[in-house]
């Protein structure tokens, strides 16, 4: 492959000035790309062309467009420069070609010297051209090899997701089951609880019942043979009265 020229760093820079975004208000490639327009001169001066070059003068830069052979045309919107190898290129893959088609830019004063077959519209190098798209063509397929790798990748990834979802569902659902028959056992535990001791209170009433029953008969025994009986502690054999009795006893003999 052929040492490339180097690009010159006016064309270079005026480039960049139009790949920036927030430029787009004031100069701008036009909707082909095959030219770029300056909307407003005045903001040109003041906020464009002293951030790409050392000077803020916009006849300055006219004039460069002019030594490198730019076309400049008047439409309503503004004032629009074009030149055949200055286009408007693709970002990601072609901007490789684009940068080989700004090293044919020459200064007026250069071209007289150095190439003069060259036209104004030169043609590039057939072989250097396919070359470039050979370039182009290699950085597509490894952009299209590691895009192939990133999507195994998560294709790999998602079915692992989708793997370890499935297990942890059958978890829960086990779980559940395992609970709701825990659930089960415990109530059956329980009933048999409550059961039981519904069998014990019942049994502890009818004991007491036939306890009280027992008493009951008891004490009616023990009252019937109080009935007609000397009471036991009584000493009917003593002859002792008491003073009272003692002196209407005395009395009676009186």
């Amino acid at each position: 492959m052929s040492t490339r020229t180097p690009i010159p760093t006016f064309i270079l820079k005026t480039y960049q000035m139009l790949e920036e975004p927030k430029n787009s208000n004031i100069v701008s490639w036009t909707a082909q790309g095959t030219a770029f327009i300056v909307y407003n001169q005045q903001q040109m001066e003041k906020q464009v062309l002293q951030n790409f070059f050392k000077h803020s003068n916009y006849s300055s830069f006219v004039r460069q467009l002019n030594l490198y052979n730019f076309k400049k045309v008047r439409s309503n919107e503004g004032q629009i420069f074009k030149h055949k190898c200055f286009k408007k290129g693709m970002k990601q893959y072609c901007y490789k070609y684009c940068r080989s088609m700004l090293q044919f830019i020459k200064r007026r004063n250069q071209e007289d010297i150095q190439a003069p077959q060259i036209q104004e519209e030169p043609t590039i190098n057939i072989k250097e051209e396919q070359n470039l798209f050979k370039e182009c063509a290699l950085d597509i397929k490894e952009t299209n090899n590691k895009l192939k790798e990133d999507m195994k990748l998560l294709q790999e990834t998602s079915s692992y997701l989708i793997d370890q979802m499935q297990n942890l569902n059958h978890f829960v659902y086990n779980q559940s089951v395992d609970i709701e028959v825990k659930f089960k056992q415990v109530g059956q535990m329980l009933h048999a609880i409550n059961e039981e001791l519904r069998q014990e209170n019942k049994s502890d009433t009818q004991t007491n019942k036939l306890l009280g029953d027992y008493k009951c008969s008891k004490e009616l025994d023990f009252q019937e043979s109080k009935i007609g009986s000397p009471n036991p502690y009584v000493d009917y054999n003593s002859t002792a009265l008491n003073p009272l009795d003692y002196e209407c006893f005395i009395d009676s003999f009186l």
